[in-house]
């Protein structure tokens, strides 16, 4: 019976001593029908923006209850909830998790925009249900209209940064500015990440779940006390739509766009980014097909190899070397033989001299006689 061309054999993975590169195995998933691949994809991220969002929002809401919530501890959730949606999603989906870094991917062509999109309504879906399940749990009373739950659960700057009551016995806060910078440097190292551990084809690379995991811890870190860490669009949204109207000090929905719009535009600047590397290693290898080996002057470990190159490239040099040597040694020769050959000259001179003096006497002596 044969095989269908790119699929590995039944069995086992092994071939002639050699274990199959699982970055070429051809996974069950791409053996669907691509309308269900995409959807089965989108439900992959709804779910894992889900499970994402509501463990950052239950951590920042009744989770603060204890000792409140530090830098330390948010970022730790962030990076170990998306550590476990992505272990379990990840090489199903590409673990995005974030429109941010869809909208990066699909400048770059590691998605397609009709399965990006679908990607980003799922992401958004998946945060509004977080934040919705989380709000209907919290013990709310006429009382208690969840300021006290959800004035970290949310991102904000000025009256709405976490913060902002430290803050604000020093007459002091954290304005837009500082907001949007930390928000955006932020997000560029997240979507940076992402984007550079993903295959052109969209499916991460080993590694990819881990490093996205500490970039958001890092991230976290940074953003956190100012805004909240926003850094991901639906995450935003998701807990925003539920504490509107609850008397939080500022409102979220007011200052949502800009954790709507720093975080995107990460994502168009490392989107672009990539995109003008790509057209340069292009110009590279377009060169280096086209035009004469000799006439390219690259480095020897550009041109086709770590070993083969260097040793091109010293062999040339020591041929040229070689020949220079020669040169000069046939030039030492000559000068040697035209020294030598000076004083045996001036020998023979002489010796003729004195010759055609004997004769000339003896002449002389012959007309006396």
């Amino acid at each position: 019976m044969s095989e269908s061309k790119g699929l590995p054999a039944t069995g086992d993975t092994q071939h002639e001593g050699c274990m199959m590169d699982p970055d070429t195995e051809t996974t069950a998933a791409q053996l669907l029908k691509p309308t269900t691949l995409a959807a089965l994809r989108a439900v992959a991220e709804f779910t894992g923006s889900f499970l994402i969002c509501f463990a950052v929002y239950a951590v920042c809401s009744w989770g603060r209850i204890p000792a409140g919530t530090s830098a330390l501890e948010a970022a730790t959730t962030w990076a170990l909830a998306f550590l476990a949606a992505g272990s379990i999603f990840g090489k199903f989906c590409g673990a995005h998790f974030n429109p941010a870094v869809t909208f990066a991917a699909m400048f770059t062509a590691q998605i397609g925009w009709i399965q990006g999109l679908s990607y980003i309504l799922a992401q958004f879906l998946g945060a509004i249900a977080a934040g919705g399940v989380v709000v209907s749990l919290l013990p709310l009373t006429t009382e208690n209209d969840g300021r006290a739950w959800l004035t970290v659960a949310v991102n904000g700057f000025d009256k709405g940064s976490p913060s902002a009551d430290m803050l604000g016995k020093f007459h002091l806060s954290f304005n837009v500015t500082l907001a949007i910078v930390a928000e955006l440097i932020a997000s560029l190292i997240v979507v940076a990440v992402a984007i550079t551990s993903l295959r052109d084809d969209g499916r991460p690379k080993r590694g990819h779940v881990w490093r996205s995991a500490m970039a958001y811890g890092v991230a976290v870190m940074i953003t956190y006390p100012v805004t909240g860490a926003g850094l991901n669009p639906a995450r935003s949204t998701g807990i925003a739509l539920f504490a509107h109207g609850t008397g939080l000090e500022a409102d979220p929905i007011s200052q949502l766009p800009i954790f709507i719009v720093c975080p995107l535009m990460a994502g168009a600047v490392v989107g672009l980014v990539v995109i003008l590397c790509h057209m340069v290693l292009d110009g590279a290898r377009a060169k280096l097909d086209t035009a004469p080996e000799s006439s390219i002057d690259m480095p020897a470990a550009l041109v086709g190899g770590a070993d083969a190159p260097q040793e091109s490239v010293h062999t040339e040099a020591g041929d040229e070397g070689a020949d220079a040597h020669d040169t000069k040694t046939d030039e030492s020769r000559s000068e040697d033989q035209n020294s030598a050959a000076e004083p045996a000259g001036g020998a023979m001179a002489a010796e003729s001299g004195d010759s055609s003096q004997e004769q000339h006497d003896a002449q002389v002596g012959g007309d006396q006689s």
